[in-house]
């Protein structure tokens, strides 16, 4: 992917994932009332309010193009609720996760090298090349 197109997308997702954040605790867009009976009862938990905050945090890691792929893995398992949601319940704004999880997915890939280790195998009860005990192993008494 060009860096410009990097650059664009980050930045893209960043803001959409900002102001929904933001929206989350000050409302600067409006939201349709009466809220769908599972949001509200996000809502009435509390639980939102911390979804809201891992949002603004990793908005605010992509938009200074800090630490991109810890903002992308704390993004991916928000904007997956969001898809399920609006596949589910709310199939009217589905547009808006198909954008979401096109942008998240493009970066995601274009760090794809940060996420390597999480799917390299590893065989665990092998020692590691220097002859020491892999992790998690202890050393056998000599």
């Amino acid at each position: 992917m060009p860096p410009r197109a990097v650059g664009a997308a980050r930045v893209a997702l960043g803001l959409i994932v900002l102001l929904g954040g933001i929206n989350g605790f000050v409302r600067v867009v409006p939201v349709p009332e009466p809220l769908h009976p599972f949001v509200q009862l996000l809502v009435d938990s509390g639980y939102v309010y911390a979804v809201k905050a891992v949002e603004i945090t990793a908005a605010v890691l992509l938009l200074l193009d800090r630490r991109r792929p810890l903002a992308l893995a704390l993004l991916w398992p928000v904007v997956v609720n969001i898809a399920l949601f609006h596949l589910l319940l709310d199939p009217r704004a589905g547009i808006n996760a198909v954008i979401l999880l096109g942008l998240l997915g493009a970066l995601t890939w274009h760090d794809r090298h940060a996420f390597a280790p999480l799917f390299a195998e590893r065989r665990f009860g092998s020692a590691s090349p220097a002859g020491s005990p892999a992790r998690g192993e202890r050393a056998s008494p000599a």
